[in-house]
């Protein structure tokens, strides 16, 4: 049996990781932008697509995108400010 809380999380790092932690959220845990390192820029509406394609390649369903954006939220928020 797979404990999905555990994959969840690890599909979460993978974002992260992809993402190269450049990822800007609001006070209340919003996910607003997403630095594309192939454009070198932050954007709006990648947020979504960088989780779906993620979720994807570790054959997770659509449902299943909101508790992975929850484990990214809780890992930003748990991490040190600079």
């Amino acid at each position: 049996m797979v404990n999905f809380e555990k994959l969840y999380k690890r599909v979460a790092l993978q974002v992260i990781d992809r993402c190269h932690g450049g990822i800007r959220i609001k006070k209340r845990g919003k996910i607003i932008q997403v630095y594309d390192p192939k454009r070198h820029m932050w954007s709006d509406g990648l947020v979504g697509l960088v989780i779906k394609e993620e979720c994807k390649l570790a054959n997770l369903r659509d449902w299943e995108i909101a508790n992975v954006r929850r484990h990214i939220i809780e890992e930003l928020l748990s991490r040190p400010q600079d």
